[in-house]
């Protein structure tokens, strides 16, 4: 699983569920499950080599937080975080290669008022006669 919404999904879900399990025990691990929840969103906003970094991390946090689950004894957290631990180790791998926005996308609103200001109608239909 390599594509960015697929990998970012998973990684939410299973922090819902980790977060919620260890919550509904009472258990101190929430806390942990939301800190990696904050860390899944900050990955949308990351890109490159932030990506890889910020995937290491969520990685460490996500296996130290399965192993406090497993000795708390709240053994769905735990599943939940093994689930965050692997997508976030595809955000590690596959993160840097994930397409961010295109250059040609902020550009292309700078052509348009530059057609304008040559005197041509961007609401005209183009090839059709009047």
């Amino acid at each position: 699983m390599t594509g960015r919404w697929a990998v970012t999904l998973l990684a939410a879900l299973a922090g819902v569920v980790a977060g919620a399990t260890a919550q509904a025990a009472g258990s101190p691990v929430a806390s942990l499950a939301w800190a990696l929840l904050a860390g899944v969103g900050l990955s949308l906003m990351l890109r490159g080599g932030g990506l890889r970094v910020l995937g290491v991390l969520l990685t460490v946090l996500a296996t130290a937080s399965a192993g406090w689950a497993v000795q708390a004894r709240v053994w769905p957290s735990a599943a939940g975080f093994a689930v965050v631990a692997l997508a976030s180790v595809g955000i590690t791998v596959a993160g840097p290669r994930w397409a961010g926005r295109s250059r040609a996308a902020v550009d292309r609103p700078r052509d348009l008022w530059q057609s304008m200001d040559a005197g041509e109608d961007p609401t005209a239909e183009h090839g059709v006669p009047r």
